[in-house]
């Protein structure tokens, strides 16, 4: 069987074991819309504010969820299912892979229809964005922040379980686990400072280009003063969290692989 018969075949395992996990969340986007179109102020203004935190919240607690979901290896230790899968045909790479991948796609997905509904709220609002920043909102802005910050959670969750699984062969795997939670913040508070150093040295990407346009047409134009210019996302810390996301991905594959071995 081929690499990639094998990686297909994992990943129709993970998504029948994930399944529920992606519909529950993509699903909850109902509750999310359901809350937005609650908000009834008066002022459109009040109303874009409101349902952006909303929209906030349902970002983070995506991205709980997700990591949740990626990080049941655990749970699979304990039942005995990992043990099964470390016996397996297909190397520890293609195993993270399959996760990795599953994830990423619901992350996509999600991320998209949070972008749909900020769309909306906008529109609500009294905005009429062009089909350019229509298409960058709904599109460019989750994809840049699935990739900035949604993957390499998600590559890193993979990495923290396969870790604290491998040491449940010989010992308690809470000690390196607790380590490597306990280093996280330092590891982030170091890598956001790598990105600072090297920004803005790449073209930025130039976003909402038709902003302006939609502002002069809403009514309460005055609340929205120092928003109208033109929005840039820098291209550094794309590349550098991608680059990152792909090294913890062939650690963790390799954790597996010796594992396995």
């Amino acid at each position: 069987m081929s690499s990639l018969s094998r990686f297909r075949t994992l990943l129709w395992l993970e998504a029948r074991r994930s399944w529920v996990w992606a519909v529950g969340l993509i699903g909850s986007l109902l509750f999310w819309a359901w809350g937005m179109n609650q908000v009834r102020f008066v002022d459109p203004g009040e109303q874009l504010g409101v349902r952006a935190v909303i929209l906030l919240v349902a970002c983070g607690i995506g991205a709980m969820i997700l990591c949740l979901m990626i990080g049941r290896i655990r749970s699979e230790t304990r039942h005995g299912q990992y043990q099964v899968l470390l016996l397996t045909p297909p190397s520890g790479y293609l195993h993270t892979l399959a996760r990795f991948s599953f994830a990423g796609v619901v992350a996509i997905v999600y991320y998209i229809i949070i972008g749909g509904l900020a769309w909306w709220a906008i529109a609500q609002a009294g905005l009429r964005l062009d089909a350019g920043s229509a298409a960058q909102l709904m599109l460019v802005c989750p994809l840049y922040g699935v990739v900035l910050g949604i993957l390499p959670a998600l590559a890193w969750t993979l990495l923290l379980m396969v870790f604290i699984s491998s040491y449940r062969i010989s010992g308690p795997g809470w000690v390196p686990g607790t380590v490597m939670i306990l280093a996280t913040p330092f590891l982030v508070s170091w890598i956001a400072e790598g990105i600072w150093r090297i920004s803005y040295r790449l073209p930025s990407w130039r976003l909402f280009a038709g902003l302006r346009a939609a502002i002069d047409t809403a009514a309460w134009e005055a609340e929205l003063e120092g928003f109208e210019g033109v929005f840039a996302l820098p291209q550094e810390p794309l590349w550098v969290m991608l680059a990152l996301s792909i090294v913890v991905l062939v650690v963790a594959g390799r954790i597996w692989q010796e594992v396995e071995a």
